[in-house]
């Protein structure tokens, strides 16, 4: 079993996006940090300690290319010229707050050839920086096609395709508690049942203030991010460190309630059901995220974004919960 002392963090790490001209998602390592379904100039700065992994780490760009709509009112997703991407990967060290920032993806479409083309120079006309002295990246990409883009506000996904980087980190992480046992998961209704009770199992806990069983199912998850951020050796140091008895319960203190399963409130049929997944088919969530606080007569909603893998006996279980 591994010991704290096996983990070296000496950083904080965060993936900086820009992008424009496609609907998109951002997986580290396989588990989804950000979905953005809107097409205009979209830039953003997330931590990601919490999805690292020692050695080689992983980011892919799940994108689709949108131009627009026909006279019908149909997305048309084809290759053009407003498109870009650029992402990179940028440390802070704890101590002496030293940033090192690598050039991971800095791309755009061929108009003459109709494929994705690194750029010379990046959309901040600077040179791309693949080495620095904690982390590494060679500047290659891997393109994959028949992906799908998922989002609850269309009534089916839309083609996509992977922009998979790869870059090495010194540090050592935990590995994620999930990855030696979860199976490759089927899109089938007993699938869909079971992950709406594991949705009901979580939301009865906090309806009924069972920290404590709330505690038991994310115990391993909590752990292994307590490291990963620098919290502490164990579930309990992130309980703490989070605040996370007063992020379950029923009614939180700035006043969002708890709001019923919307799939149970609307009696949603099963096939309706948007389901994404992550890591290769082993991993799963339910879109929109059903387990939401909202305030009475407020428009902004508190989401927990729990996703779930199946272990080898067949139960659903707890992966992790994403920003």
């Amino acid at each position: 079993m591994a010991r704290a002392s096996d983990y070296v963090i000496d950083r904080n790490y965060y993936v900086i996006v820009h992008s424009r001209g496609a609907v998109y998602d951002v997986f580290i390592n396989g588990i989804t940090t950000k979905k953005e379904h809107r097409i205009r100039p979209e830039n953003f700065n997330l931590p990601i300690n919490h999805l690292m992994q020692s050695g080689v780490n992983t980011v892919t760009y799940n994108f689709s290319p949108l131009k627009g709509r026909d006279d019908e009112g149909n997305l048309i997703v084809e290759p053009h010229e407003n498109f870009f991407i650029h992402i990179s990967i940028e440390s802070v060290h704890l101590k002496t707050r030293e940033r090192e920032r690598i050039t991971l993806v800095d791309a755009r479409y061929d108009m003459e050839a109709g494929q994705i083309v690194s750029n010379e120079k990046t959309i901040f006309d600077t040179d791309p920086v693949y080495r620095q002295p904690h982390m590494q990246t060679t500047g290659e990409l891997k393109l994959k096609s028949n992906h799908v883009w998922v989002n609850h506000g269309l009534e089916s996904p839309i083609p996509s395709q992977h922009l998979i980087a790869e870059f090495r980190i010194s540090d050592r992480f935990p590995r994620f508690h999930w990855l030696d046992e979860a199976v490759v998961l089927e899109d089938t209704p007993k699938l869909r049942r079971e992950v709406r009770d594991a949705y009901r199992y979580i939301h009865k806990l906090i309806e009924n203030g069972d920290f404590g069983g709330m505690r038991r199912i994310m115990e391993p998850g909590w752990k292994n991010a307590a490291i990963s951020l620098n919290m502490g050796n164990s579930a309990d140091d992130f309980i703490r460190s989070a605040n996370s008895r007063q992020a379950f319960v029923k009614v939180l203190e700035d006043g969002r309630i708890l709001q019923p399963l919307h799939f149970d409130q609307l009696e949603t049929p099963l096939e309706l059901d948007h389901l994404q997944f992550m890591a290769d088919g082993r991993v799963v969530r339910l879109l929109p995220d059903p387990i939401q606080w909202e305030r009475p007569g407020a428009t902004h909603t508190t989401f927990s974004r729990f996703v779930f893998y199946m272990n080898e006996e067949g139960v659903l279980m707890v992966a992790a919960i994403v920003l």
